[in-house]
């Protein structure tokens, strides 16, 4: 069965009622894929949460399969911030995280910011928003 992790912008998007995301995350569900989401989405995702609305986030955020962070993980993530930054690309940590994430449970990231993983070995699937040229 595909992984499919989604980035916080997915989430966000899925939240604020984003037709095109709202349709592939259905869809997703539908064919039984697996969604999954990790502790950085969670994290960043919960930042933003008025309190009124953490009950529906914590629904659907439970709803998925949670992949967890490893110590290789962690090391990939920072290898990484080492490698684009010495190759003069400032990459952040959290996006790391969820590459190595991503990668290391064999998922394919969903987001809307591409530019944001030209990690090796990272699938990404751009939103639907963004192939309709819309950000």
């Amino acid at each position: 069965m595909p992984r499919y992790l989604l980035d916080t912008d997915a989430v966000i998007d899925f939240f604020k009622g984003v037709a095109s995301t709202v349709e592939l995350v259905d869809r997703l569900y539908r064919q039984d894929d697996a969604l999954c989401t990790c502790g950085v989405v969670i994290a960043e995702v919960y930042t933003g949460l008025s309190p009124r609305e953490r009950a529906e986030a914590e629904l659907f955020l439970a709803s998925m399969r949670f992949l967890s962070t490893s110590l290789a993980t962690a090391r990939q993530a920072g290898l990484w911030r080492y490698e684009f930054a010495r190759r003069g690309r400032q990459l952040s940590a959290t996006d790391c995280l969820i590459a190595a994430t991503a990668r290391e449970h064999r998922a394919m990231l969903i987001t809307g910011n591409t530019s944001h993983y030209p990690m090796p070995g990272v699938t990404v699937l751009p939103l639907p928003r963004l192939q309709n040229g819309k950000r």
